[in-house]
């Protein structure tokens, strides 16, 4: 009899301390209501099919050989040939449950579908991890609770990007809220807040397809760059660091009081600190100025952030206040993709 298991995991948004918690400081982070999920099958051919159906701008197939080194065959529904490096984390999550756990001696088809935008900062790449892991390990019938499903997906991302900090992977497994202390996730309970996140989350089609698949190894980039200007300014760094440590402890009290001026004060300002490290290109830039010139209570970027030499891709996240509406016009008039958000959504589903 056929199996199909079916894992769901949800978006997220760094509300406070992306880049800077990769060194130790404090960072808290929120599902929202978005979701990618990873469908399990079995098929009658070895090794692995995988399809992704609705990653913008781009869907891909292709036959994943079960072990490392093995060629591959890539079947593009586009024109991006080398796409594929978009599948690493696909690639990792297998490579990894295959030695750890010893699976792969049948034929397995992988189906993923994504309401979260490639690249942009909402937790694309922990929520394939994620649900990829949890997904294959139902299948195989593998043993373990959800937290060891968050630490294989952890361990997947820091060998894929280089180093990477736990909060993806603990937000797409948990849900809800989390704070990461002193490298310590801690789950928390915390008042839903209405967000817009402004994504710049589209690959122009006249891109070199190179560039558009290196899109899906961005953070590895961009966490890469802040260590390499951080060892030459390294007592600069290590103050804009701890600022963004006392920030986010501030953030924490400010939702528990409901004080949501003083909380996007904080967004503000956090974003100045991003923008000092490096990471936020000029389209992002422009979002966030608008939204903060518009009224909203706070804006900034969101995740890992961006570069201009990769079209400015990911998204800013606004506190709107009162001046959503004419917030999120203004994101379409510049050519972004204006999303309400509500924070605090349900953590990794799994069904049979």
């Amino acid at each position: 009899m056929d199996k199909k298991i079916r894992a769901s995991v949800p978006a997220k948004v760094i509300l406070f301390g992306e880049h800077f918690v990769v060194y130790g400081k404090r960072a808290l982070a929120a599902a929202i209501n978005r979701r990618l999920a990873v469908e399990v099958s079995s098929r009658e051919k070895r090794g692995y099919h995988v399809k992704i159906e609705n990653i913008p701008t781009f869907g891909l197939e292709l036959d994943l050989e079960a072990r490392k080194g093995r060629d591959r065959k890539v079947l593009p529904y586009k024109d991006y040939s080398a796409a594929s490096k978009a599948l690493a984390y696909v690639k990792g999550s297998v490579e990894y449950l295959e030695e750890r756990y010893g699976i792969g001696d049948e034929g397995v088809e992988i189906e993923i579908k994504s309401e979260i935008p490639l690249s942009a900062g909402l937790g694309s790449s922990a929520a394939t991890c994620v649900a990829t892991i949890a997904a294959l390990k139902e299948y195989f019938g593998v043993k373990g609770d959800v937290e060891r499903i968050r630490s294989d997906a952890h361990s997947v991302e820091k060998e894929v990007q280089g180093a990477a900090s736990p909060i993806d992977t603990a937000i797409s497994t948990y849900g809800g809220y989390v704070l990461v202390e002193r490298n310590e996730v801690k789950r928390m309970q915390l008042a839903e807040l209405n967000l817009i996140v402004g994504c710049v989350g589209s690959i122009p089609l006249s891109m070199d397809s190179t560039k558009a698949s290196d899109l899906g190894l961005k953070t590895k980039t961009l966490v890469a760059g802040v260590k390499d200007k951080r060892e030459i300014f390294t007592s600069i760094f290590d103050s804009i660091f701890d600022a963004s440590d006392e920030i986010t402890a501030r953030a924490v009290r400010a939702i528990e009081d409901g004080d949501f001026v003083t909380l996007g004060a904080l967004m503000n300002i956090n974003h100045g600190l991003l923008d000092a490290i490096g990471v936020v290109p000029r389209r992002l830039s422009e979002l966030a100025k608008v939204s903060q010139e518009l009224g909203a209570l706070g804006a900034k970027v969101t995740g890992a952030g961006g570069s201009d030499e990769m079209g400015g891709v990911g998204s800013v996240l606004v506190l709107p206040g009162e001046a959503g509406d004419s917030i999120q016009a203004a994101m379409k008039i510049a050519g972004a993709l204006a999303m309400d958000v509500k924070t605090g959504g349900e953590g990794l589903k799994i069904e049979t």
